[in-house]
């Protein structure tokens, strides 16, 4: 909410529970951070001028603002580089904070369409973005139809598949594990 051009928290959306689900989903030292900016001054993303707020996003995790959180898009800018991670003075890991939040947005589907798309696709295909309808165009070019990962490998393919399964996918993802 905005109140005379200053961003204004309304602390009466904070919920603890949501702190502790966070926790639950890999930002088990969310309550140290120090808000002390580390993570943001090496953060690519925010380096770049792009809309994405570490400090922000961490902050808001702190303080349990689930509807701030899962409204929020930069949440899913994170580039995974670890940064932050290497320069956090509390050991918090900022990266895992930015997993943790994008974990609770697929549980409750709060997140990209494209994200899905990319979830089915690495379970089903082995990657994320599939390049169907590239075939032809590879085998121009002199390259299997298929790249050659999990995609080519049937064997390889579901015994990822497998793996995937074995984690908190299964859980939270949109879609069946069959």
């Amino acid at each position: 909410m905005e109140e005379g051009g200053v961003n204004v928290i309304d602390l009466t959306q904070a919920d603890e529970s949501f702190v502790k689900e966070l926790e639950g989903l890999g930002a088990d030292e969310l309550r140290e951070c120090i808000q002390c900016g580390k993570c943001a001054s090496t953060c690519p993303m925010a380096l770049a001028g792009l809309e994405f707020f570490i400090k922000r996003i961490i902050h808001a995790a702190n303080l349990g603002l689930r509807d701030i959180l899962l409204e929020d898009s930069s949440v899913w800018g994170c580039q995974s580089c670890n940064r932050c991670v290497e320069v956090c003075p509390m050991d918090i890991k900022p990266y895992e904070v930015i997993q943790a939040v994008r974990r609770a947005a697929v549980k409750v589907e709060s997140c990209p369409a494209n994200t899905y798309e990319g979830l089915r696709n690495l379970y089903r295909f082995g990657h994320a973005v599939y390049p169907k309808g590239y075939e032809e165009r590879r085998k121009k070019a002199g390259l299997p139809e298929k790249p050659p990962t999990a995609i080519s490998n049937e064997e390889l393919r579901k015994k990822f598949q497998e793996v995937l399964r074995n984690t908190i996918l299964e859980e939270i993802a949109p879609f069946p594990l069959d």
